[in-house]
């Protein structure tokens, strides 16, 4: 019989499908196929968009998603909402969002789900246990399979918590705007042995969810993950950590430049 804390995982476990579903790697280089970053599908009323950090999305016009293994791809347009700064290495933000447009967008759903509004947890109060769960695709994970044309993609997930907000002004960032997680580097589960291993280095997973899988779940019997924030920098002061910027301030941001109607953050506001 599952203790409550197996049952607890074998939710999150279950939770990854959501995940992603809704989770894209971003590329550069339609020759080498540079694995540059990581995004986040959403829906809010009748706009899709593609969120993820804002130094990969500097790259826009020039980066590609995958639709299939076989190396179909699109290079997603539309209108971009983009934090902009002089030094994206002092970017305490680091956030951006592609409104899709309609050329791209039916294709993409082919491949994507989009997560809905109701599942973005804005004003997330952050609990200091492993009811977190980052995923996205390390570019030392992304490669064409030998002898084939076959573009082998391996998603990292990674169980986590958050750290105590005192220290959070160490990294430079604040608790009200970001969030900071811990990456056990040694502790890293590898789905295709089933097993708790060493972990890839993260470059790549800028863009990535940051998911929260609620305890009270399991007594309701749903699986239904909600992103509470966008990661964005592996720390260079401490390997050990990952920056994120909570979804209040993606969802502000769409906000400022789109009349939709979406609940107002408590915690933060994007001016």
């Amino acid at each position: 019989m599952e203790t409550p804390a197996e049952a607890y995982r074998n939710l999150q476990f279950a939770s990854l499908g959501t995940m992603r579903s809704c989770t894209s790697i971003i590329m550069l280089d339609t020759t080498t196929y540079k694995a540059y970053g990581t995004g986040v599908f959403i829906q809010i009323q009748e706009h899709y968009f593609l969120v993820s950090a804002a130094h990969v999305m500097d790259k826009h016009g020039e980066f590609f998603i995958f639709l299939s293994r076989e190396k179909e791809i699109i290079k997603p347009g539309g209108d971009t909402y983009i934090n902009r700064t002089e030094n994206r290495e002092k970017d305490e933000l680091d956030i951006a969002v592609l409104r899709l447009d309609d050329d791209c967008l039916p294709h993409i759903k082919r491949s994507y789900s989009f997560l809905q509004a109701e599942d973005l947890a804005i004003n997330h109060i952050f609990q200091p246990w492993e009811y977190y769960t980052f995923l996205g695709y390390p570019a030392s994970r992304a490669k064409i399979k030998y002898k084939t044309d076959i573009f082998d993609i391996t998603t990292l997930f990674h169980f986590t918590a958050p750290i105590e907000a005192e220290y959070y002004a160490e990294f430079g960032r604040n608790p009200y705007v970001n969030v900071v997680v811990s990456y056990n580097k040694k502790q890293v589960y590898d789905g295709r042995k089933g097993i708790f291993s060493t972990g890839p280095d993260l470059y790549g997973i800028s863009g990535c969810g940051l998911w929260f899988t609620d305890p009270s779940d399991l007594k309701a019997g749903i699986i239904k993950p909600k992103l509470t924030a966008i990661m964005t920098d592996w720390s260079t002061k401490n390997k050990n950590i990952v920056i994120g910027t909570r979804i209040d301030v993606v969802t502000g941001m769409i906000k400022k430049f789109l009349d939709v109607n979406f609940p107002e953050s408590k915690i933060v506001r994007v001016r």
